[in-house]
């Protein structure tokens, strides 16, 4: 049976910083930390500093030694030196016209035509680059350094596909590069592919050591899912492995944050703060979690921040809020009209206005704030019930029962989602200790709380499997994918009982919808191609039995698959 997947509901409310590593070692890159946005949602926050180095170009002067080479007797070692002369000193152009002056004499060299698009990527001149790159990877195949390279190239073009299918290839070659594994999860995770990443990152060849970027992107992905336990173990891993990394810091409190446990989020960002006391962006999100731990020094912390970034809307929003709690609404109203007017898309400062308004007996204002919030996206039950106030205070008495008669739904349903969210954590719980049935128990009460959430579904039809109660299992992995039919595991899941009961067609479709809602799930593909080839048709199973390859090169199910498929097409 192939393994059931564990997801969870996307309901994160976090957003801190990550950072894409360089790809290649010998272009220069300005590595640059995002500031921290609210904790209102989690979102996959990825800062590409790929941008080489521009040193000022200067003439292209060679050295004596060289330049009497290149006068006594020119060939393409000398000018290859010259190439690598300008570029150990960034005068890139310089270095790419060496060695396309190398080429002319010897054309069929697959490392100079490495080291002149290495050149004109560095130069900035992405696109230039590209063909030298994939003229090298043609007469090279082999060698990891120009897929690296071309990837980086095409990542860089915006041509993602192509860049992921290079990071593979080189790990065709070495499984365990550090580099190509650090970029092909960081695409993934940019394009939402959580299950692909954690696949690709959980592969036995893949897990260790594990590299900041690679535990920062498995956790990133676990967390994104929701699988907040997976994604604490890992990120606490890669912390201890590198006790100074900043983002794996600063991603396992806002996890810590998301578990409710507070007080480890504090423990962690002030060891980090210990190592990195000028860290700006990790200061905004200890003060964060002071906030939430109404903690003694909260203020006193937040007015140091003021002072070191008085323009900052982040730093006035939270002291906003501190002054609010102290009862200094004036203070607290100038910092949040500052904080809107520097980020105006941020609801919450909205809001947070909205009722330092009424509190000052402004409703007019606080209506305009309120019903910005909620144009920007402020689903809180709160916010709607706050608008009943104020247009109850304006007169405007049938618009206020409407919007008490939404807060009053908004409020079931969030009641609703908090009692489901804790029968979810026992269902984990007792998932975890092998007790299925129990966990069976948890998950349909949680269900019951909130219906319409294919996750829980998903996690009960996991539960069912164990207990192998098989239609019902069915039953739920239907719901799931009726609620959500990009839910990639439990389609594949289903793909797998159409099977077994002989429902070859619909075993195909569901495969096919799995890999379309995770391209990268390469146990799908393998089923797939299992599927097809019993369906005989041998050139789309070969066509899914390869795209698993090329996924992962080293699965032995794939090589077991393509063989079959191809003795099958021989005696047919």
């Amino acid at each position: 049976m192939c393994p059931m997947q564990p997801t969870t509901i996307d309901h994160l409310r976090a957003l801190s910083p990550t950072a894409k590593v360089l790809p290649i070692g010998l272009i220069h890159a300005c590595p640059q930390v995002a500031s921290l946005a609210s904790m209102a949602r989690l979102v996959l926050v990825i800062l590409i500093c790929l941008t080489p180095a521009m040193a000022s170009q200067a003439s292209c002067t060679a050295p004596p030694a060289i330049k009497a080479r290149l006068q006594s007797k020119p060939n393409a070692d000398t000018y290859a030196d010259l190439g690598k002369w300008f570029g150990d000193r960034k005068q890139f152009q310089c270095a790419s016209q060496a060695f396309a002056s190398a080429l002319k004499l010897q054309p069929d060299s697959a490392s100079l035509y490495y080291m002149w698009g290495l050149s004109l990527y560095s130069a900035g001149d992405i696109q230039a680059a590209l063909a030298p790159l994939r003229r090298a990877a043609g007469l090279n195949p082999a060698d990891t350094r120009t897929h690296l390279a071309l990837g980086a190239a095409l990542d860089r073009a915006g041509q993602t596909a192509d860049a992921e299918w290079e990071w593979r290839a080189a790990l065709a070659i070495d499984p365990g590069s550090a580099t190509a594994l650090d970029q092909l999860s960081s695409a993934l995770l940019t394009d939402e592919d959580y299950a692909g990443t954690i696949a690709l990152l959980e592969q036995p060849a893949h897990q260790t050591p594990r590299t900041v970027q690679q535990s920062l992107n498995l956790g990133l992905a676990y967390a994104k899912t929701l699988q907040l336990r997976e994604a604490e173990k890992v990120l606490h891993d890669g912390l201890d492995a590198a006790p100074d990394s900043l983002p794996l810091a600063n991603e396992l409190a806002v996890v810590f944050m998301l578990l409710e446990r507070p007080e480890d989020a504090d423990r962690v960002l002030t060891a980090a703060l210990d190592r990195h006391p000028g860290d700006f962006n990790a200061k905004v999100l200890y003060l964060r979690v002071l906030l939430s731990r109404h903690a003694d020094n909260a203020k006193q912390f937040g007015k140091k921040l003021l002072l070191v970034a008085p323009r900052n809307w982040e730093v006035l929003y939270l002291n906003a809020q501190l002054e609010m709690r102290d009862g200094d609404l004036p203070q607290a109203r100038a910092h949040l009209e500052q904080s809107v007017a520097l980020k105006p898309d941020y609801f919450q400062s909205h809001t947070e206005l909205a009722n330092v308004l009424f509190s000052l007996k402004d409703f007019p204002g606080a209506k305009v704030q309120l019903e910005k919030a909620i144009e920007l996206g402020d689903k809180e039950p709160a916010v709607q019930y706050q608008l009943a106030k104020v247009l109850q205070n304006l007169g405007e008495s049938s618009q206020a029962q409407e919007k008490m008669q939404i807060y009053q739904a908004m409020r079931k349903a969030e009641s609703d989602q908090a009692l489901a969210v804790g029968k979810i954590e026992l269902g984990d719980r007792a998932l975890a200790a092998g007790d299925a049935a129990q966990a069976v128990v948890f998950y349909r009460e949680a269900l019951v709380d909130d219906p319409n959430e294919a996750r829980v579904a998903f996690k009960l039809a996991r539960a069912l499997d164990k207990t192998n109660d098989l239609v019902n299992e069915r039953i739920e992995l239907e719901r799931a994918i009726e609620l959500n039919p990009n839910l990639a595991e439990a389609q594949n899941q289903l793909g797998y009982l159409s099977g077994k009961s002989g429902d070859l067609t619909q075993a195909e479709s569901c495969y096919r919808a799995a890999v379309h809602g995770s391209p990268s799930y390469v146990v799908a593909w393998i089923n797939l191609a299992a599927t097809l080839a019993d369906e005989a048709k041998w050139q789309d199973a070969k066509q899914a039995a390869t795209r698993a390859l090329e996924l992962d090169p080293n699965n032995a199910e794939a090589h077991r698959l393509v063989e079959a498929i191809a003795a099958a097409q021989a005696h047919p």
